[in-house]
C-alpha cells in the first residue's frame, strides 16, 4: 500500500431513525444516521414496515393521484358535452317530427271533413234540381194520364211482355193476345218475292 492516499478510517456508530436500532462499523465518518435498516426493511423482515417521510414526498404522491379517478381529461369533458348535446339535438327533431306529423294529421282531418260536406252540399243540391226538373214534368194541379198497364206498354214497343204475377187464365189470353197483334205473321218461304228477269 502506498502511504498517505488512504482516506482516514473510522469506527462509525449507525443509529437508525426508523426502529431505532445501534450498531457499529468501520466507515470514513464517526457517525452516520439511516432511515431503514436491516432490521425495519420490508425486505428483510416480510412486512410492510412504518416509512418516515422527512420531506412529506408520500403525501405529495398520494395527493398527486388521489382523484385520479374522478378527473376527466379535457378531451373526455368534451367528447361528453358533445354527446350530450347532439342527444339534446335528436330528441328536439324528433319532438319536432311529431308535433309535424300530427298537425298533417289534424289537416288531412279537417280536408277530409270539408270534402264529405262538400259531397253532402252537391248531393242535396242535385237531389233538389231533381225534384225541380219533375215537378216541371208534371204540372201541378192537372190529372196525369194513368200509366198504362205492362202487357200494353210492351205491346205497344213490340217486345215480349213479362210474365203475369197472376195465374189468372183471363190475364194470360189478354196478354197473349196483345203480343200476336204486336208481332206480323212469318211469310211462307215459297211466296217470297222474286227478282224481276230483264
Amino acid at each position: 500500500m502506498k502511504a498517505e492516499i488512504h482516506p482516514e478510517l473510522f469506527e462509525c456508530s449507525v443509529s437508525c431513525s426508523g426502529c431505532g436500532a445501534a450498531f457499529t462499523t468501520f466507515s470514513t465518518r464517526e457517525q452516520i444516521r439511516v432511515e431503514v435498516c436491516s432490521q425495519c426493511h420490508p425486505f428483510f423482515t416480510g412486512k410492510q414496515a412504518r416509512i418516515v417521510d422527512t420531506e412529506g414526498r408520500v403525501e405529495k404522491f398520494v395527493k398527486k393521484f388521489e382523484g385520479k379517478e374522478t378527473r376527466v381529461s379535457k378531451r373526455k369533458r368534451k367528447h361528453a358535452a358533445a354527446e350530450a348535446e347532439r342527444a339534446a339535438r335528436l330528441e328536439r327533431e324528433a319532438k319536432l317530427a311529431a308535433e309535424k306529423a300530427e298537425e298533417e294529421k289534424r289537416l288531412r282531418e279537417e280536408a277530409r271533413k270539408k270534402r264529405a260536406e262538400e259531397r253532402a252540399a252537391r248531393q242535396a243540391a242535385q237531389a233538389a234540381k231533381e225534384q225541380a226538373a219533375e215537378a216541371e214534368a208534371v204540372p201541378v194541379g192537372e190529372d196525369a194520364s194513368p200509366a198504362p198497364e205492362p202487357a200494353e206498354a210492351f205491346a205497344a214497343v213490340g217486345e215480349a211482355s213479362p210474365e203475369p204475377e197472376s195465374n189468372d187464365a183471363e190475364t194470360v189470353a189478354a196478354v197473349d193476345e196483345a203480343s200476336a197483334e204486336a208481332t206480323p205473321a212469318p211469310e211462307p218461304p215459297g211466296e217470297a218475292e222474286k227478282p224481276e228477269d230483264s
